[in-house]
C-alpha cells in the first residue's frame, strides 16, 4: 500500500503537492463517499426504469383450473323442448327427437385452461410524466448531496493533514527542548563538581528533564492519533506511513496572499455563494415540489392504455384453432370526483412551495454569514500569527542571552528555566498559530466552494 501511494504521489508531484495527491486518494477511497455514489447510481437507474414505462410491456401468463361444487346455473332445456319433441315424434311417426333432461351448469370451470400473451402500452398517462420528472430531479439532488460531502471531506482531509504536521512539529519542539534541558543538567552537574553551586540545581534541572520528557511523550501520542485519523479518512490502515510536506507549515507563516496557503484553491473574498451545492440541492427540491403541484392540478386528466391479448382458451389443453383467440382494446380511466381530495393536495403543495422558498432565503443568509465569518477568522489567524512570530523571536533571543549568562555563572538557574519554558511555550503557540491559519484557509476554501474536483 505504501509503495502504491508513493507511486501515486510521484506521478502527481510535478503538478500537485503531496496533499493534493492525498486528496485524490481520499476522494477515490472514502467509504462514506462511496455510499453517496451508490445512492446516485441507484437514482440514475430509477430514471432509466421510469423511462421504460413509456414503452410497450409484454408478458405471458397461463392458468389451469380444476373445480368441483360451488354455484350452479340451472338451464331448463327439458322443460322447454320435451313437449315440442314429443309432438314432432307423433307427427313424423318416429323417435328422431329424444327427450332431454334439464341441465345444471357448474359456475366454476373444471379442466379449463387460459394461456395468453398480453401486450399493454400507455397512450396517455400524466402519472408517468410526473414520475420521470421527479426521478430526474432526484438525481440532481443526490449529486448535490454527494458534492456537499465531497467538499466537507476535502476540508477534513486538509485539516487532518495539517493537524498531523502540527503534532509532528510539536514533537520536534519538545525534542529540541529536551536537548536543551539535558545540556542544562550537564552544566549544573559541572557546577556542583567544581563547587560552584549546590546539589539542588542538579535536582531542579533533572525535574525539568522529566517534565519535558513527559511533554514529548504526549506530543508523540498526539502525532500517532493524528496519523490514525488521517489514514481513517483515506480508508487505509491506521498505521500507514504518511509522507510529510513541511513546506505547508512554513509557508503558512508567509505574508497573506490571494491563494491563502500552498495546496489550496484561490481564496475568494466576494460575497457570492452561487457555487454552493447546498443551494443547488434546495433548488432541485423546489422543482420536485413544482412537479408535484402540476401533477395535483392534472387530476382531471384521464388515463388511456391500449392492450392486445393472443392465446388459447378452453376445456383441456388443446392448442388448436378451436381454442385460439385474439382480444384487443382500449382502457380509459377517468376520475371525476374524490370529495375535494385533490384540491387539498394542491393547497398542501403550495404550502410546501412557500416553505422551501423561505428555507432557500434562510440558507442564503446562513451561507453568507458562514462565508463572512470564515473570512474574518482567516484574517484574524493571520494577524495573530504575526504577533506569535514576534513573541517567538523574542523568547528565543531571551533564552540565548540567559543561557549564555548562566554558563558564565552570572544568571540564576530559575531564570534559565523560566526563559526556556517561555521559549518552548512560544514555539508551541506559534506552531498552533500556523495550524490555525491553514485550518481557517481550508474553511474559507470550503465556504466558497473553491476546490475543483
Amino acid at each position: 500500500m505504501l509503495l502504491l501511494l508513493a507511486a501515486t504521489i510521484a506521478t502527481r508531484a510535478s503538478s500537485q503537492t503531496i496533499l493534493d495527491a492525498y486528496l485524490r486518494v481520499g476522494l477515490d477511497s472514502n467509504l462514506a463517499l462511496h455510499q453517496r455514489n451508490f445512492d446516485l447510481q441507484r437514482a440514475q437507474l430509477d430514471l432509466d426504469r421510469a423511462r421504460t414505462l413509456f414503452y410497450p410491456q409484454a408478458g405471458i401468463s397461463s392458468q389451469y383450473t380444476l373445480a368441483n361444487g360451488g354455484r350452479t346455473v340451472p338451464i331448463p332445456i327439458g322443460d322447454l323442448l320435451n313437449n315440442v319433441y314429443s309432438t314432432l315424434n307423433q307427427l313424423t311417426a318416429s323417435r328422431k327427437f329424444p327427450q332431454v333432461a334439464n341441465q345444471n351448469i357448474q359456475f366454476l370451470p373444471n379442466d379449463f385452461q387460459d394461456t395468453k400473451m398480453e401486450v399493454t402500452m400507455p397512450l396517455f398517462n400524466s402519472d408517468l410524466l410526473h414520475n420521470r420528472e421527479v426521478t430526474s430531479e432526484t438525481i440532481v439532488a443526490r449529486r448535490a448531496d454527494r458534492d456537499v460531502y465531497r467538499r466537507d471531506l476535502v476540508r477534513s482531509i486538509r485539516q487532518a493533514y495539517y493537524q498531523y504536521l502540527q503534532t509532528g512539529k510539536a514533537a520536534e519542539i519538545y525534542a529540541t527542548a529536551l536537548v536543551l534541558v539535558r545540556e542544562n543538567r550537564r552544566v549544573s552537574e559541572k557546577f556542583v563538581e567544581n563547587n560552584m553551586a549546590t546539589r539542588e540545581i542538579v535536582l531542579r534541572s533533572q525535574a525539568q528533564v522529566s517534565q519535558v520528557e513527559s511533554q514529548y511523550i504526549a506530543a508523540e501520542n498526539d502525532r500517532r492519533n493524528a496519523a490514525a485519523y488521517f489514514n481513517f479518512l483515506l480508508n487505509r490502515s491506521l498505521d500507514t506511513q504518511i509522507v510529510t510536506d513541511s513546506s505547508l507549515m512554513a509557508a503558512s507563516a508567509a505574508p497573506d496572499s490571494a491563494s491563502g496557503a500552498p495546496g489550496l484553491s484561490p481564496i475568494k473574498t466576494s460575497d457570492g455563494i452561487a457555487g454552493r451545492e447546498e443551494l443547488d440541492r434546495l433548488k432541485s427540491y423546489r422543482r420536485i415540489l413544482q412537479s408535484n403541484l402540476k401533477w395535483d392540478r392534472n387530476y382531471l386528466l384521464p388515463k388511456l392504455n391500449a392492450f392486445y391479448d393472443i392465446g388459447y382458451q378452453g376445456y383441456g389443453f388443446h392448442f388448436n384453432s378451436t381454442q385460439f383467440y385474439q382480444l384487443g382494446g382500449l382502457q380509459l380511466t377517468w376520475t371525476l370526483f374524490k370529495a375535494n381530495d385533490n384540491r387539498y393536495k394542491i393547497r398542501q403543495s403550495r404550502i410546501d412551495m412557500d416553505a422551501i422558498d423561505e428555507q432557500y432565503q434562510q440558507l442564503t443568509l446562513e451561507l453568507s454569514l458562514e462565508q463572512q465569518t470564515a473570512f474574518n477568522n482567516y484574517r484574524s489567524a493571520q494577524e495573530a500569527l504575526n504577533a506569535l512570530a514576534d513573541e517567538t523571536g523574542s523568547a528565543r533571543e531571551a533564552y540565548r542571552l540567559v543561557e549564555k549568562r548562566f554558563k558564565e555563572g552570572q544568571a540564576l538557574q530559575v531564570d534559565l528555566i523560566d526563559a526556556r519554558t517561555q521559549m518552548t511555550n512560544a514555539e508551541i503557540r506559534y506552531s498552533l498559530g500556523r495550524l490555525a491559519v491553514l485550518n481557517r484557509a481550508a474553511d474559507l476554501e470550503r465556504v466558497n466552494a473553491a476546490y475543483k474536483f
